[in-house]
């Protein structure tokens, strides 16, 4: 299909959104300049994630220094849990210095990590206790998942679905829809769900992701009943994407789909005159 038809559908359009955002990703690996990237100026000009979550710059590192060498040990899920918390290179850095996402010690943790000038994401908000600094309430928090780390391996093995592991994660304190996928999606690159049964059915539709399908759909933007098969739509678009995209990219899962959707919610603010994203390159 020809993406550069003016009058495309919006599900034309997001499968475009998806193809052009990783056009630009593979010419910035290159070394190509701003320039050359897309000719599209909204592309160009704001900061918009990959659609494969897996060629983030954090994740980039965690794979290559944490997952990857215990994906197929089980200290693999509270090496994730830990990282995953503060979700910042220069902690993770920490981590690995004195091997704190093994063999955890929160005096340890909360007398190297308060050393830096950043401890957590500001990618997104990390909630904790109230009346907890930032570092002590991610150290309580990652305490309460510890004290059951043997019981969580064994549900993990014995039933290796993400939809199920996203649900008991959110049996922690703090630990809500969000953080548990973000686990999740970490999880499912080990031993513990690699060969999960749900990889290409299943994927939790947050916010964002309920408006791109809104605007693909031709609902009200605002509508968010969790009671609607969000997930059917999901992978209605994952059979589809064959249609749309060569086999030049990767493989989509259901993961790609549903991040993408929020991506291109985000565009389409943009593009719609509705608002605009944070992040601008230079």
């Amino acid at each position: 299909m020809d993406f550069k038809e003016k009058s495309m559908t919006p599900e034309a359009r997001f499968f475009w959104w998806i193809a052009e955002r990783h056009r630009i990703f593979e010419k910035r690996r290159r070394g190509l300049s701003q320039d050359w990237w897309t000719e599209d100026e909204i592309l160009r000009t704001y900061r918009f994630t990959n659609p494969y979550r897996e060629n983030d710059r954090t994740t980039v590192w965690f794979r290559e220094n944490i997952r990857d060498p215990l994906k197929d040990d089980n200290k693999v899920l509270m090496a994730t849990v830990i990282f995953r918390w503060f979700n910042l290179i220069q902690t993770g850095e920490t981590l690995l210095k004195h091997n704190l996402h093994i063999e955890w010690d929160s005096e340890l943790a909360r007398q190297e990590i308060k050393k830096q000038d950043q401890y957590v994401t500001g990618a997104y908000i990390i909630k904790t206790p109230d009346g907890k600094d930032k570092v002590d309430g991610v150290i309580w928090c990652i305490e309460q998942i510890l004290k059951d780390e043997n019981r969580l391996i064994s549900r993990f093995i014995e039933c290796p679905r993400l939809e199920m592991a996203w649900e008991i994660f959110q049996d922690y304190p703090y630990l809500g829809a969000f953080m548990s996928y973000e686990l999740v999606t970490d999880l499912r690159w080990t031993h513990f769900f690699q060969n999960a049964t749900d990889i290409m059915r299943w994927a939790n539709a947050g916010p964002g992701a309920m408006r791109g399908l809104n605007r693909i759909h031709g609902r009200d933007l605002n509508y968010k009943r969790r009671s609607h098969n969000w997930n059917a739509e999901m992978y209605e678009l994952l059979q589809k994407s064959k249609d749309y995209i060569g086999d030049w990219m990767p493989k989509l899962e259901m993961r790609e789909i549903e991040h993408s959707l929020c991506e291109f919610d985000k565009y389409e603010r943009v593009r719609n005159g509705e608002g605009r994203p944070r992040g601008k390159y230079p």
